[in-house]
């Protein structure tokens, strides 16, 4: 598409730039894909990402300008609607959002393309509407979000059927997709892009009280939905030892939970990160994602996961041959799970070659081929 990008004129929005996770790194192969693209998104914190992605042009909405943005973003959303209406979306022949809540409420020219990569319709108002609501201990709270999320959901309904065509991360965000907006979509997974290659160093240097011994592992943000304590339980009624990387507003909780065989890790590089998922047993993943990009970096390493049945993980885990699928987050579930998969012999070379079909390469040709089989009337992308 590099070639093309002197006579097509693209926008890249995403929701927010404030730190560099999954869907982050999305929009970065997207970046590279529109190399002169313009990058729009709510909010932006340029030394929290990447010196390939930080130095593009990259604009920014009215929230940007509001008192700890860069902190408070999440409670600016009832206000995002009207910022990303009022970006200037005039010069662009095709825009792509990068969207998981309010991207998609940008408003391209007519004639103009308007792709969707949503890696879920908007969880606060849709799918984890009564998990976000029953957090709430204030009466009053509750009957504010309920008022609110009421408005947003019509907004968000109708801003989707001006969408030109939907992309999906997975299979159950496409259904997501078709139950909340009445809309089809194609799935492109996301890319895997962790380099697998020789990392400096080992986990006697990582964690010394690990060297030599097997471990699981778990890692990503330290949030209530992925279901860390499921791990952390199961790992202890089995007595295996468990290594947890990541923080987030569970740390405090889990850590009370944990014993003396779970380990936290805190603050990594991506070398470390080689180190733990080359070094483990095993990968836990009891929560329920959208897809779960951690998944596939341990696959990536030949290692097998044991996952929920649910989610993204449906998508990238295959059940007694690059892992285990549980059907029930409970830590007995789990624990049955992680004595199943030490009883399977599992082939680490076909777990790798499962995991290289989410590369950026396939990414990339799925992406192109799908935007340039939408019909316009404008020129050909």
């Amino acid at each position: 598409m590099e070639n093309q990008s002197e006579t097509v004129r693209v926008a890249l929005v995403h929701e927010w730039l404030v730190n560099f996770r999954g869907s982050e790194k999305v929009l970065l192969e997207l970046a590279r894909m529109f190399p002169d693209a313009v990058i729009y998104a709510s909010v932006l914190r340029r030394c929290e990402l990447p010196e390939e992605l930080a130095k593009r042009d990259i604009r920014t909405t009215f929230i940007q300008r509001l008192p700890w943005a860069h902190r408070l973003y999440q409670m600016y959303l009832f206000l995002m609607p009207l910022a990303y209406s009022w970006l200037d979306m005039w010069p662009y022949d095709l825009v792509i959002t990068s969207s998981h809540a309010c991207a998609n409420g940008v408003r391209p020219r007519d004639g103009a393309t308007h792709v969707s990569y949503c890696y879920t319709p908007m969880r606060y108002a849709w799918s984890g509407y009564e998990d976000y609501r029953n957090s709430l201990r204030s009466p009053m709270a509750r009957a504010v979000m309920s008022l609110l999320m009421r408005l947003m959901r019509r907004w968000d309904y109708s801003t989707a059927q001006r969408v030109t065509q939907y992309i999906a991360c997975s299979g159950e965000v496409a259904a997501r997709i078709k139950r909340y907006y009445h809309r089809e979509s194609t799935v492109i997974f996301p890319p895997a892009t962790m380099d697998t290659a020789e990392p400096q160093g080992a986990i006697a240097d990582l964690l010394p009280e690990l060297a030599g011994g097997p471990f699981y592992l778990s890692l990503g943000r330290l949030v209530p939905y992925k279901r860390v304590d499921l791990a952390i339980e199961a790992c202890r009624r089995l007595g295996r030892r468990l290594v947890i990387a990541g923080t987030g507003p569970e740390l405090d909780r889990l850590r009370a939970l944990g014993g003396p065989a779970v380990h936290f890790i805190t603050s990594f590089s991506d070398d470390d990160a080689k180190i733990l998922y080359g070094s483990c047993s095993g990968f836990l993943f009891p929560g329920e994602e959208d897809f779960g990009l951690t998944p596939v970096e341990a696959q990536l390493f030949g290692k097998p996961v044991v996952a929920f049945g649910r989610g993204g993980a449906v998508d990238t885990v295959i059940h007694m041959k690059t892992g285990v699928l549980f059907d029930e987050q409970s830590p007995a579930a789990v624990a049955k799970a992680i004595e199943l998969l030490e009883q399977t012999s599992f082939d680490a070379e076909a777990i790798r070659r499962h995991a290289s079909q989410f590369s950026s390469a396939t990414f990339r040709s799925a992406i192109l081929k799908s935007i340039q089989t939408i019909p316009r009337g404008g020129r050909q992308l």
